[in-house]
């Protein structure tokens, strides 16, 4: 089968995601091609056996038609037998174009309309498009109730919809309890961009409320909409900056850590609970969107009351490494039950074979 994925930026989470499905479906024997914007391409794309193009995307709407109809110039001489977006942009570039004999699947990777930095009018604007656009498609894939939830709300059709939980690739050998004596600090980490969506404002409100015994590490950077770190003001002693890590960067670190934090406004399913979860770590989590759904408290992690920095830094404060070692072995044992990406691959597989 020839699998071609379309994607805008190669960072963060969907480039997790991507790579990760990618990877398993070359090992299966299936030929892919990765579209992706060369200008939002962090240190470059290689996936051993998986062909890149390049294209370029813009937000500007005069551009839209241009780009559409580039992709399905693209899409044509590839011979694809399915088309895979991800996120909003790439899934109207290549939706606003007819692909005959082509499959296409959408995930929309957090709707557009579950984002609360907008108004309500862009909101219903957004679902308006979703709808129109889900018409000229053959799956989407939601990845958490929210999703399915907020589809339902803004009525996407009930048919197109498919309900899939993310799964991810186990990896056994960094996946060990450490022991540390009490007196240690505890190792917090925050893994994504540095920006409103993800909450890290949130995290800085928090720092000066945290006890000397936490230890706070960011990995990620601003991006478009980045949150201002005041690392040139000197005024974040209390957290340290390790910038973007590539995936296995990320794997060693998540292990360096004892307690992960995921303080997001919105996402679709978050991936780094799920990393965090697969390293058998205790995690930290927004009442938000579908981090509820990752999360039991006081079992695998702990779930904010309300989003804000005093109440962050309440709960980091009352956690000890005891409590760490406890909810960090549950948190492997929920990633084993629930997040294994064998489930994932094969349900995302009967999606792309259906007729």
């Amino acid at each position: 089968m020839k699998i071609v994925h379309v994607v805008e930026t190669w960072t963060g989470g969907i480039a997790t995601y991507v790579q990760a499905l990618a990877i398993k479906q070359r090992d299966l024997g299936h030929d892919l091609v990765l579209l992706c914007d060369i200008g939002k391409v962090d240190g470059g794309v290689h996936i051993e056996g998986v062909e890149v193009i390049h294209y370029r995307s813009s937000r500007n709407p005069a551009k839209f038609g241009a780009i559409s109809r580039n992709l399905q110039r693209c899409i044509a001489s590839l011979y694809a037998d399915v088309v895979h977006c991800h996120s909003s942009f790439p899934g109207m570039y290549v939706r606003m174009r007819n692909h005959p004999g082509v499959r296409i699947i959408y995930t929309p990777h957090a709707w557009s309309f579950l984002k609360t930095d907008v108004t309500t009018p862009a909101k219903w604007g957004y679902g308006l498009v979703e709808r129109v656009l889900a018409q000229r498609c053959d799956q989407i894939l939601c990845m958490s109730f929210d999703e399915l939830r907020a589809a339902r709300r803004y009525r996407i059709p009930a048919e197109k919809i498919e309900f899939i939980y993310t799964g991810i690739a186990s990896d056994d050998r960094v996946y060990a309890a450490k022991q540390r004596d009490e007196t240690n600090p505890i190792k917090v980490g925050y893994f994504g961009r540095l920006d409103y969506q993800k909450g890290f404002d949130v995290v800085l409100e928090a720092l000066p409320l945290l006890n000397a015994s936490l230890e706070l590490h960011a990995f990620g950077a601003a991006v478009r909409g980045g949150i201002n770190t005041g690392i040139n003001a000197g005024d974040n002693t209390r957290i340290t900056y390790h910038g973007w890590l590539n995936a296995a960067g990320i794997r060693g670190a998540m292990q360096e850590m004892d307690v992960v934090v995921v303080p997001s406004r919105w996402e679709g399913l978050a991936l780094v609970p799920i990393e965090a979860m697969r390293a058998g770590k205790v995690i930290v989590v927004s009442g938000e969107s579908s981090l509820p759904e990752q999360v039991i408290h006081g079992y695998n992690g702990v779930i904010l009351r309300e989003l804000s920095g005093h109440c962050l830094a309440d709960n980091l404060n009352r956690l000890t490494l005891d409590e760490c070692r406890r909810m960090g072995a549950n948190a492997r044992h929920v990633f084993e039950s629930t997040f294994q990406i064998d489930r994932f691959l094969n349900t995302m597989m009967s999606c792309y074979e259906r007729p």
